[in-house]
């Protein structure tokens, strides 16, 4: 008889020899451990970084650059991220923390009593999905929590004190290195997520602005609404906000970045993740410009001006050539008006089911800022239909 261990909704799979085994290790440590799930080509992701450096000359951050996630990768890149979610310096990501339980109450009725598992698309250092999960465990004794992220370190940073802090079970805990933000790696983690939890509803998150990381947003979101999301699961989005699309406002949302040495040395680490480079914060440009009808766009960017050419190394042992005045972009974000969010949603075919916005002037913060917390839904008319069976669904059922 195969050993079986209920899972979310009651429903039992069968757990195959090495995971029984891990069942046992797990239940009989003191110190925080749980279940990885690795099933990205690694090489794929260093062979992307690889040919991003190798981008066109750019003045303007618009030819080689660093894209989301991949600045997180490393130890360096971890403990500097959140040493600057720390910093009072940095103080929009420190209120969006402070704030979050009071923000989360506001929204979280529209959930329900409903037995959700959790999903965190980029958990961050996990102090939000502290709350999260402390809720959504009193309607669901059996809840199971799935932080994604490109780096494992950063899963492991976000886990570990959430398992000390939260007393939570390794057990129900399944850490999933992957770039959710490619279509492939989005089908694969719903084929997973299915054979995990069946058809219990999923909370998926994607928290602290980190859609506006990304080049299209509109598409990213659109994608993960389609891959992922069924008509029982639920979204939670969080978006930084501004009153006005002006160049005057474009510029003080660049500044906000430029006041935190943390958050400059958080930028850089991925420079000296991937080249050579003798990197300092003095060389870091913060660009704000008004994108369109939608948003504030801020470019964080490395700049050469040494006056003359470098040649670089790449972890490939490639050389590449650093020209004079040739930039690198190290991050994009975004500070959406009312209706660059009201477009990015309807484009990305999402509803919004109940939001609270946070205003960080009113937050005793010389900010003009804030950020909207939303709960969304699929369109009706979206199915999201489970693929076929994978190496995923081998593994977890013996």
């Amino acid at each position: 008889m195969p050993e079986t261990e209920p899972c979310g909704d009651g429903l039992l799979y069968e757990l195959s020899p090495v995971l029984s085994g891990l069942d046992s290790v797990l239940g009989q440590t003191d110190s925080p451990r749980w279940i990885e799930f690795v099933g990205e080509d690694q090489a794929d992701k260093f062979a992307t970084v690889m040919d991003d450096l190798r981008r066109r000359h750019s003045t303007t951050g618009d030819g080689k650059r660093i894209i989301s996630g991949y600045s997180y990768v490393g130890v360096e890149p971890t403990i500097a991220w959140a040493n600057a979610c720390r910093d009072r310096l940095y103080p929009v990501m420190k209120q969006s923390i402070e704030s979050f339980d009071r923000r989360w109450a506001s929204v979280r009725p529209s959930l329900g009593a409903v037995p959700y598992h959790y999903v965190s698309l980029g958990p961050g250092d996990g102090q939000k999905d502290a709350v999260i999960l402390q809720d959504l465990r009193r309607d669901n004794a059996q809840l199971c929590y799935v932080p994604v992220d490109t780096s494992t370190e950063m899963l492991r940073l976000a886990v570990r004190d959430l398992i000390r802090q939260l007393k939570f079970s390794g057990k129900r805990i399944l850490s999933v290195p992957l770039d959710f933000s490619a279509q492939d790696n989005a089908t694969e983690l719903r084929r997973l997520l299915t054979g995990l939890f069946g058809d219990t509803p999923v909370l998926f998150s994607l928290l602290g602005n980190t859609i506006a990381n990304f080049d299209d947003d509109v598409e990213l979101l659109g994608m993960l609404a389609t891959e992922l999301l069924r008509p029982q699961d639920r979204f939670l989005l969080e978006v930084a906000t501004t009153p006005r699309l002006d160049a005057d406002l474009a510029t003080k949302a660049a500044a906000e970045y430029e006041l935190s040495r943390s958050f400059g040395e958080f930028v850089i680490s991925a420079l000296r993740r991937y080249t050579d480079l003798h990197v300092d914060t003095e060389n870091l440009l913060h660009q704000g410009t008004v994108e369109g009808d939608r948003a504030l766009l801020v470019k964080i960017i490395y700049q050469n001006q040494t006056g003359e050419d470098i040649l670089i190394t790449l972890p490939d042992r490639a050389n590449v050539r650093f020209g004079r005045d040739d930039t690198i972009r190290l991050l994009i974000t975004r500070k959406y008006g009312q209706e660059g969010l009201g477009a990015l949603l309807a484009d990305s075919g999402v509803r919004m089911v109940r939001s609270t916005h946070l205003d960080f002037a009113a937050a005793h913060n010389r900010s003009q800022f804030g950020m909207d917390l939303m709960i969304l839904a699929n369109q009706p008319d979206r199915v999201v239909v489970p693929a076929g069976p994978t190496l995923a669904d081998d593994v977890w059922s013996g």
